[in-house]
């Protein structure tokens, strides 16, 4: 179990380059297509309105547009800020980029673009930060999750390590706060990790997304991009959509079934939201980003199942319903990087297919008990 000291950190799969002004307008465009978000929104009519997502990371950028009005509170466990508690300025970048994919509503459109945000600093501006911080952070979560209708916290950071297994955190204080959040409906979710080139493509996560109470999320391209060369030595030659990223950490469920990388979504590379002004703009890849494109379903899922049933879904069922509504990807099919693939099926994230699977969860329910669900979890 990693001492509460043990560095936490980003782990970035290469620098993230910073606009003063938006280059490509609504630059979630691609993420959105893959996905089918906006369809989805449209569809079913939510966008994530009355609840909240907090976003542990370095931060956020509190004048950008993207975020007008809807900062609902912040919070700042850094020395960072002249140690400020109540200031979670971002000064690094990392997490205006990861709110604006679930939240953006400006020059650029998130996920879940009606929702509010509460960034909680943990990580400084040099990008890392301590596990200590991380728990006091879940805690501050537990203490205000009724107060702010918190339903989904992103957290796009790890500890660079390689594990199939949380044996061991049974007294691990994230792990506790995280499995608590979950108890009270509160997806936790968290990138895999970005060491899979490092870690010598051999299957695993970072932790603490191998904790089996979190909601883990691989990365996919969401486009023909081209190829890439990442600062961990991992290389893409032709990138494509639905084709996994080469440094995407990733456990499959014949491995791990409690521990398993439950859904890859789009992550590389991501335009959103920047620091340099009120209408910044960056451009990054990584786990980091498709962990927030996840929390972004599980925010219009959760708006789903509370406009028909006036509350929110249990976790589990969220889970359940995203993994199995998604779409099937395969790594080593057509992917052409230097890693070696697991020759494996896993889920991609669908925000349209989610959605459907929530309403038809919920047509289910009523029709065998003749009343809305109640908190009955998803049948095997």
């Amino acid at each position: 179990m990693p001492d509460p000291e043990t560095p936490v950190a980003i782990k970035p799969v290469d620098p993230p380059r910073q606009f003063d002004t938006p280059q490509l307008g609504l630059t979630l465009a691609q993420v959105e297509r893959l996905i089918r978000a906006n369809e989805a929104r449209t569809q079913f009519g939510v966008d994530g309105s009355g609840l909240t997502v907090a976003v542990l990371d370095t931060g956020l950028n509190m004048d950008h547009v993207d975020f007008a009005g809807r900062i609902v509170a912040q919070a700042n466990f850094t020395a960072d800020n002249g140690g400020d508690p109540n200031d979670a300025t971002d000064g690094q970048g990392h997490g205006t980029n990861v709110g604006g994919i679930i939240v953006a509503n400006g020059d650029h459109r998130g996920i879940a673009p009606g929702a509010g945000i509460i960034p909680i600093k943990v990580l400084g501006n040099n990008g890392s930060g301590s596990f200590a911080a991380v728990a006091d952070a879940l805690q501050w979560v537990l203490d205000h999750r009724e107060e702010h209708s918190i339903a989904a916290v992103s957290m796009s950071l790890g500890a660079g390590d390689n594990r199939v297994s949380d044996d061991g955190f049974d007294l691990d204080p994230v792990n506790n706060r995280i499995r608590a959040l979950r108890e009270q409906n509160v997806a936790v979710v968290v990138a895999a990790g970005n060491d899979y080139f490092t870690h010598h493509s051999e299957q695993g996560m970072s932790y603490p997304a191998i904790l089996r109470h979190g909601l883990s999320v691989g990365a996919v391209f969401d486009d023909f991009e081209g190829g890439f060369t990442y600062s961990s030595g991992a290389r893409v030659f032709s990138s494509g959509p639905d084709r996994i990223t080469p440094f995407s950490q990733r456990l499959h469920e014949t491995v791990a079934p409690d521990c398993r990388t439950d859904i890859f979504a789009p992550g590389a590379p991501v335009t959103s939201a920047g620091i340099n002004g009120p209408r910044g703009e960056s451009v990054q890849q990584g786990t980091s980003q498709a962990a927030p494109v996840a929390t972004g379903v599980v925010l219009l899922m959760q708006s789903l199942f509370r406009k028909l049933t006036g509350e929110l879904a249990p976790v589990d069922d969220i889970v359940e319903l995203m993994r199995r509504s998604g779409v099937v990807i395969h790594d080593g099919d057509d992917e052409s990087d230097n890693v070696e693939h697991t020759d494996l099926d896993f889920r991609r994230v669908d925000a349209f297919a989610a959605l459907d699977a929530v309403g038809r969860h919920l047509q289910k329910q009523l029709f065998i008990t003749g009343e809305p669900l109640r908190r009955q979890p998803v049948p095997a």
